[in-house]
């Protein structure tokens, strides 16, 4: 299914860093670059399967720093992430392109429209997660906790990454891990869970947001429960923005996506009252790409 997929791809950034990404699908097609979930890395879009290529996309799929293959990147801000994608994008000889952030992808892909709309077709964000000021209701426990303790406990962030990691550890205490994470999310999400198949992808991809150990995700916790240095309502309104969501989504309440399509310009959004957080990244995948291909 992936024979024809480069997963471990590595490219030498202008400032010496390494910039992990994977390439998936048609190399000739639609040129799309996926931003991963928190934590996550460029395996995420193997949930796809042949996909991308039945629909003539060429999938870019770059790991942010520390995570996965990418080298970290001490102090980087959220709008630091555009300059990563457009040497990506120049490296691979493509002019313009469309971004896709899937859940704490949401952010980058969000950054891109602002600061390199002049690049892109359009962009694209799926159960986005939005900037820290708006309402945490309907959010899942944990997830409030984490950006409460991200905002104003930042020092115990690390230590409680690095719990984490150790449970991963082991292939098989991981799928148990992983499995308790999908408890505390909705059925349509559950159900995700429950395909062996899909669950050892979920997992290995989670896996891998730790390889190079924890800084990575952790100053990804600390990015997110910041300002991101940019208004939503600054994105030029000639880029054309879509935004998927669901109603059953308790990782990134679908009050957030549509507060988020409200403050956005030019900002067409998708609401779907009975699908949930990964449910609809998976299930309505070819739906989005049918959509925004048009540009």
């Amino acid at each position: 299914m992936y024979e024809n997929a480069k997963l471990n791809q590595t490219l030498e950034l202008s400032d010496g860093r390494k910039l992990g990404y994977a390439e998936f699908g048609d190399f000739n097609g639609k040129p799309l670059f996926h931003f991963h979930g928190h934590p996550g890395s460029r395996y995420e879009v193997l949930l796809h399967g042949d996909k991308p290529t039945k629909l003539g996309l060429h999938v870019i799929a770059p790991e942010r720093p520390g995570i996965g293959l990418s080298d970290f990147q001490p102090r980087r801000k959220l709008l630091d992430w555009p300059d990563d994608i457009v040497e990506l994008a120049d490296h691979l000889g493509i002019e313009k392109f469309i971004v896709e952030g899937i859940s704490g992808g949401g952010p980058y892909a969000a950054a891109c429209a602002y600061k390199i709309p002049h690049r892109l077709e359009c962009c694209v964000i799926v159960a986005g997660m939005g900037p820290i000021n708006m309402p945490k209701k309907g959010m899942m426990r944990s997830n409030r906790i984490g950006f409460f303790i991200s905002r104003r406990l930042p020092f115990l962030v690390k230590p409680m990454v690095k719990k984490t990691m150790k449970k991963l550890d082991d292939p098989d205490k991981a799928k148990d891990f992983m499995k308790r994470i999908f408890e505390g999310m909705s059925e349509p999400d559950r159900i995700l869970a429950q395909d062996s198949k899909l669950l050892n992808i979920f997992t290995n991809e989670f896996r891998e947001a730790f390889r190079s150990g924890p800084d990575g995700v952790t100053y990804e916790e600390k990015t997110y429960a910041n300002p991101w240095g940019f208004k939503l309502s600054d994105i030029s309104p000639d880029l054309q923005v879509y935004l998927w969501h669901g109603g059953l989504d308790v990782v990134v309440p679908i009050s957030i996506g549509r507060e988020m399509c409200n403050l956005i310009p030019n900002c067409k959004g998708f609401f779907y009252p009975n699908e949930a957080h990964l449910s609809f990244v998976y299930k309505h995948f070819e739906e989005i790409v049918k959509i925004v291909s048009g540009h």
